[in-house]
C-alpha cells in the first residue's frame, strides 16, 4: 500500500466498481463501502470553499493526500481523476460535479488537450503527454444527460475540434507528445476507439437507443455497455431456492435502495440556472480560469 491517497492513477477504477457493482449486482456491501469512502474523500482530499456555486475561498478541488496525517502529497492533478465527475453524477452529487469538470475543461481550454499530470501550483504540466484518454468527455456526457444544459455540448464541440486539429493524423489520431507544441506519438491507444469515441457521439446522438432508456444501461470503467436486469441482483440462495440467510438492519436499509432511482431524483433538484445558463457561475469560472493559468 502506498503512502498518500488520491483519485488518481491507480485507484480511479476501484471508485467506481463500487458503485457500479452495486448498481449491477445489488450487494448492499458494495453501497456501504462506496457510501463511507465517499465521505471520506469529500473529508479529506477535498479543498476550496464549501459550496460550488456559492461562498468564498479557492475554486473546489480534489487532492493528493498523506494518508498518516492528511497534508497535502503533490500539488498535481492527473487526466485520470477527471473521471470523478461522472462518477458524481451518477451519485447524484450534481453540484459537486459541475465544479469538478470546470476545472478539467479550464486545462483542456488552456491546452487544447489534458497533459497527463497538471501542476496547479505551478500552473503548468508535470507530465505533457495526452493519450486521448476519454474521462473529460465521460463527464462531460454524463453531466449533459443529468442536466441536458447545452453547455456540456458547447464542451464536446470544443473537445471534438481540438482532437481534429491537433491529434488527427495519416491514419487514425495520434496520442499527442507534448501537449504545449502538439507533436504527435506514432500510437493511438484502443480506448481512444472504445471510449473517448463512443461518449462523444452518444453526447451529440440525443436520439440514440441507449440515451432514450439510460436507466436500463450501465456503463463500466472501460466504457462497456451492459444491460441492467433483476436476473443479476439475485443472490446464489435465491438461484437455487434456499431460504435467505437472515440480514442485519443495515442491510434491510441498503437493499431495498435502487441507487439509479435514488439518485435520480436528486438529479431532478438541479436549479434551473444550471439546465439553462453557465452551470458554473460567471465569477467562480474566472476564478477557475486564473487558478490554471488561463489569464496569464
Amino acid at each position: 500500500m502506498g503512502s498518500w491517497a488520491g483519485l488518481g492513477a491507480g485507484s480511479d477504477s476501484f471508485y467506481e466498481y463500487l458503485f457500479k457493482g452495486y448498481i449491477m449486482y445489488g450487494d448492499p456491501e458494495d453501497l456501504k463501502m462506496f457510501r463511507e469512502i465517499y465521505t471520506s474523500v469529500k473529508q479529506s482530499l477535498r479543498k476550496g470553499r464549501d459550496r460550488c456555486n456559492s461562498g468564498e475561498g479557492n475554486p473546489p478541488m480534489y487532492v493528493n493526500v498523506n494518508i498518516g496525517d492528511g497534508s497535502l502529497a503533490s500539488t498535481w492533478v492527473d487526466s485520470l481523476q477527471a473521471f470523478w465527475a461522472g462518477l458524481q453524477v451518477l451519485n447524484g452529487d450534481i453540484e459537486e460535479a459541475i465544479c469538478h469538470h470546470a476545472v478539467y475543461y479550464a486545462i483542456w481550454r488552456r491546452y487544447g488537450a489534458l497533459p497527463e499530470r497538471f501542476n496547479w501550483h505551478l500552473k503548468a504540466p508535470d507530465v505533457r503527454f495526452y493519450p486521448l484518454r476519454p474521462e473529460l468527455v465521460e463527464s462531460t456526457y454524463l453531466l449533459y444527460q443529468a442536466t441536458k444544459n447545452p453547455f456540456y455540448l458547447h464542451v464536446g464541440t470544443d473537445i471534438l475540434k481540438s482532437l481534429e486539429q491537433h491529434a488527427k493524423a495519416k491514419c487514425g489520431y495520434a496520442t499527442l507528445h507534448c501537449v504545449i507544441n502538439k507533436t504527435q506519438e506514432d500510437r493511438m491507444e484502443s480506448f481512444f476507439l472504445s471510449e473517448t469515441c463512443k461518449y462523444l457521439y452518444l453526447l451529440f446522438d440525443k436520439d440514440n437507443h441507449v440515451n432514450q432508456h439510460a436507466r436500463r444501461y450501465l456503463f463500466t470503467t472501460e466504457g462497456h455497455l451492459f444491460r441492467l436486469d433483476k436476473t443479476f441482483r439475485r443472490s446464489p440462495w435465491e438461484w437455487e431456492g434456499l431460504s435467505q440467510p437472515k440480514r442485519s438492519k443495515v442491510e434491510e436499509q441498503l437493499s431495498v435502495v435502487d441507487a439509479r432511482g435514488m439518485n435520480g431524483t436528486n438529479c431532478n433538484k438541479i436549479p434551473t440556472e444550471r439546465r439553462y445558463l453557465l452551470p458554473l457561475q460567471r465569477q467562480y469560472q474566472h476564478q477557475v480560469d486564473s487558478f490554471i493559468g488561463l489569464n496569464t
